[in-house]
């Protein structure tokens, strides 16, 4: 992965902003992460420029595509998410050596968590919305991150760390290999902290590791954290999901969480205590 900082993603994204007429005089920059997000203050439009995760995603351009692709669909079933920018045509960009999408930008109304009812009963709608979808997506493409992150020359783990890790993944989705639920169209990454409060309301956003796959790989993303109560989403959500294969999606949540600290720790210096701290789990267990 090539060394990346923000003003380059902010220094692209402007540029390539005014190439389609939209002028930022002030932009900023919301988040840091497997993403650079910048707002082009003034404009009401935020751009996506791919960083970490163009360590590990060949084709980055399908990813954003495809997160396009989703959100507009869902936007005119009448789902609440965030829309693609409606100032350019919907499609990756390229500039200065990046590649990057442009959003409508959504004024947050707030911080906190969104109630277990409120989490459980949303994914109940879009899950419904989404098996009409009538994309071709791949299936849990988010688990090839963590196959081509351990396959990189440039990594920060031990070798008894790599071990740990190919391991589970290997036994987990040996697991879920052996799993005969239902398939359909996926947010991808369907946690609460996709779910952005806004004046409006909840809205879904972030839909990149939008895929095909079962619908506990979505509910996985919320079920595990140990700041929600799993059972309170489950009976929002309403339809019955397989207890086991739930286990197993939320122990390949918590590897490709495992993965993805392990990989922004390599150029965000401040998250190498979370990272070693994932990766203990994998190695003291194994």
């Amino acid at each position: 992965m090539p060394d990346f900082v923000p003003d380059a993603a902010v220094r692209a994204a402007v540029k390539v902003a005014a190439g389609l007429g939209v002028a930022s005089s002030e932009p900023v920059v919301l988040a840091n992460g497997a993403n650079v997000i910048v707002h082009l203050r003034p404009s009401p439009v935020v751009a996506k420029v791919a960083a970490s995760t163009t360590a590990v995603r060949p084709g980055t351009d399908a990813w954003l595509q495809r997160e396009l692709n989703v959100a507009a669909f869902l936007a005119a079933a009448g789902i609440p998410v965030m829309t693609p920018s409606p100032e350019m045509p919907a499609t990756t960009y390229h500039g200065d050596g990046q590649v990057m999408s442009f959003w409508r930008y959504l004024r947050s109304a707030g911080g906190e968590m969104p109630p277990e009812a409120t989490i459980g009963s949303m994914l109940r709608d879009l899950h419904a919305t989404l098996r009409s979808f009538p994309g071709a997506l791949p299936f849990l493409a988010p688990l090839n991150d963590i196959p081509a992150f351990l396959a990189r020359p440039r990594t920060q783990l031990s070798p008894a760390e790599s071990a740990a890790l190919s391991a589970a993944y290997a036994r987990l989705t040996a697991g879920l290999d052996q799993a005969a639920a239902p398939r359909q169209a996926l947010h991808g990454d369907a946690g609460a902290g996709n779910l952005m409060n806004t004046d409006t309301g909840w809205v879904w956003h972030d839909f990149e590791d939008t895929c095909s796959g079962p619908v506990a790989w979505d509910l996985a993303a919320s079920t595990a954290s140990q700041r929600l109560d799993g059972r309170k989403i489950l009976a929002a959500y309403g339809a019955p999901v397989d207890p086991g294969l739930l286990a197993v999606c939320e122990q390949l949540r918590l590897l490709h969480l495992t993965i993805w600290y392990a990989l922004y720790a390599e150029r965000l210096p401040d998250l190498r205590p979370r990272a070693a701290e994932l990766l203990a789990l994998w190695t003291s267990s194994g």
